[in-house]
């Protein structure tokens, strides 16, 4: 059998840990016969890094569902490492696609992400890897859950992904146990225009939705590409995002101007950094 999933984009500012949008930019996995232990095979991203056993994450998903012996893992990965934009999502949703339907059994998404989470520990992300769109999580009474508020978003993402990396643990360790009520105040205020832009497909509210006092001020040092970007928003830009811990950011462009903002962009970022003017992946993780 041969799965997809998509990249995916968490926070898009306010909403921090509890929204994500995937991104139209895919992981493959392909699951053949063969002999004995499991064979694992890796071309792309991480080809020269990424573990070849058991311990690869999207093996350690489909191991939940179904047996890894007699059977070779190939991987043709396009999502970039370490660079905020869900790739461990995108593997424990491979897992979890390929597991379930070689067990024969069909789960829900729902079912999938409750059995995922403890791999990820970043539900946003995956529920976006597994539902596609914009979607929403959050935790209660020891169980996660997720909902799909939208299938696009009310404007075009563009991303800049730097050639530097960043280690989740080390950017979330910047963040302070607490904040002031104002910047909590401010933050839930924004989020909730964020999720009203995204329902109502509104673009002028979206612009507005872009303040984050939670997470995007204490993560600057190891994302530098954000305020560069914010300093030079290209014209048609409706705003910027950090994408999940960073360092990628995500420009937000009026429908209509991405290649516009994708090349204008391109002009004003260091060398090194990847521009891609890419579209809301409509559809999650999914046997192909």
């Amino acid at each position: 059998m041969k799965v997809r999933a998509p990249a995916s984009s968490a926070n898009l500012g306010p909403s921090f840990d509890c929204a994500a949008v995937a991104l139209d930019l895919w992981n493959e996995l392909t699951v053949e016969p063969a002999g004995g232990e499991p064979a694992v095979e890796i071309e792309g991203e991480g080809a020269d890094e990424l573990p070849r056993d058991r311990t690869h994450l999207a093996l350690r998903a489909f191991e939940l569902f179904a047996p890894l012996e007699g059977r070779r893992f190939s991987f043709v990965n396009r999502i970039p490492l370490e660079r905020g934009l869900g790739s461990s999502a995108a593997a424990i949703a491979l897992g979890l696609v390929a597991g379930s339907a070689a067990s024969g059994q069909e789960r829900t998404a729902g079912e999938l992400l409750q059995a995922g989470a403890p791999l990820e520990g970043h539900t946003d992300n995956l529920a976006a890897a597994l539902c596609g769109g914009v979607c929403v999580s959050w935790s209660r009474n020891g169980h996660v859950h997720a909902t799909r508020i939208a299938s696009e978003m009310p404007a075009a993402p563009v991303l800049a992904v730097p050639s530097l990396r960043a280690n989740t643990a080390k950017s979330r360790a910047a963040l302070p146990e607490q904040v002031s009520h104002a910047d909590a105040a401010t933050t839930a205020g924004a989020a909730t225009m964020l999720g009203a832009a995204i329902a109502g497909d509104d673009g002028e509210l979206l612009r507005d939705a872009f303040a984050d006092r939670l997470h995007e001020p204490y993560r600057a040092g190891s994302a530098p590409l954000l305020e560069l970007v914010r300093g030079r928003q290209p014209d048609g830009a409706l705003g910027a995002t950090l994408s999940g811990s960073g360092p990628s950011v995500v420009v937000w462009a009026e429908r209509g101007a991405g290649a516009r903002v994708a090349a204008a962009l391109a002009r004003a970022v260091p060398e090194g950094t990847t521009v891609m003017e890419l579209q809301v992946a409509t559809e999650g993780a999914a046997v192909v």
